[in-house]
């Protein structure tokens, strides 16, 4: 699995190098670009990439600066400080805070694809283990959890989001249930089907057609209320905890964004959003 790569640096020319030197070396994918230190800890938060290519000085907040916040966010990828200052406190203090390898400014190529292939092999080894581990501790758990214990971590996702006794939420409720059978049973799935499945369960054969686009409208309802409720969570504070523990699985990073632009400005566009995601996330935000 590729790693997944974010740069952070005012100079487009050094971005658009780094972009080459991953692209042609094959070394991961661009997840995203920021060329200010004002909002770079909120994109790299949100994102969550595996490697941060992190310049020193910034403008609006500096590179240490950066890492600090990240840190304090608790961000799991591993960090790369490029920078043209030869200051050897600094870079102290960057290691200090938690970066893998200190590179400097003019770029050398070979030093590049070195430092990030040897640093996405780290990532690549760590993400083997947990998964390994994860696999295991899921045996272990298997035998515990129950349906009683999955609904209430439903509920509980729901009330974080806030949607918990909005019209439909029992619905939405079927449908999870319905996905996470077929995912026990290592089914593939259309959400068409389930829709499907969920209406003829619920309302029976009469009209399956028109039950099935009312459940569905529901659910896309239920879907937008909770993108309101996250774009404000964030508006709000960014590093709110339960922004940061659903904005992710639920939504992708552009949706949220958007809408939370269209707080700010009632004439932006409100975006759209993608039920599967959200629902196959509720799934797996509840069965983890």
């Amino acid at each position: 699995m590729k790693s997944s790569i974010f740069i952070v640096d005012d100079d487009k020319n050094i971005q658009k190098m780094l972009e080459m030197f991953i692209k042609k070396e094959n070394l991961g994918f661009l997840a995203g670009t920021q060329d200010s230190g004002m909002h770079a800890s909120e994109d790299i938060l949100f994102l969550q990439p595996d490697i941060v290519l992190l310049d020193l000085l910034l403008p609006g907040k500096d590179g240490i600066h950066v890492l600090e916040e990240i840190m304090r966010g608790g961000f799991k990828g591993k960090v790369i400080m490029i920078s043209q200052v030869d200051d050897t406190v600094m870079m102290e203090k960057a290691y200090e805070r938690g970066i893998m390898f200190y590179i400097n400014k003019p770029l050398n190529p070979i030093e590049v694809t070195s430092v990030i292939s040897n640093v996405a092999k780290l990532v690549h080894l760590q993400k083997s283990m947990d998964t390994i581990q994860g696999a295991l501790q899921g045996i272990q758990e298997v035998r515990t959890v129950n349906p009683h214990v999955v609904r209430e971590r439903f509920l509980q996702a729901c009330s974080d989001i806030g949607i918990l006794g909005i019209k439909g939420i029992d619905d939405l409720e079927k449908i999870v249930f319905i996905i996470l059978d077929y995912q026990e049973k290592g089914r593939s799935y259309q959400m068409k089907q389930i829709y499907e499945k969920a209406a003829l369960e619920i309302y029976g054969a009469e009209q399956l057609l028109q039950n099935r686009k009312a459940l569905e409208q529901r659910i896309r309802r239920i879907i937008l209320k909770a993108l309101e409720n996250i774009a404000h969570m964030g508006a709000e504070d960014y590093y709110d905890p339960i922004f940061a523990d659903y904005a992710n699985i639920l939504f992708d990073f552009g949706q949220v964004r958007t809408r939370m632009r269209h707080l700010e400005d009632s004439d932006a566009d409100i975006g759209r959003v993608s039920s599967k995601k959200f629902i196959e996330g509720i799934c797996h935000c509840i069965s983890k």
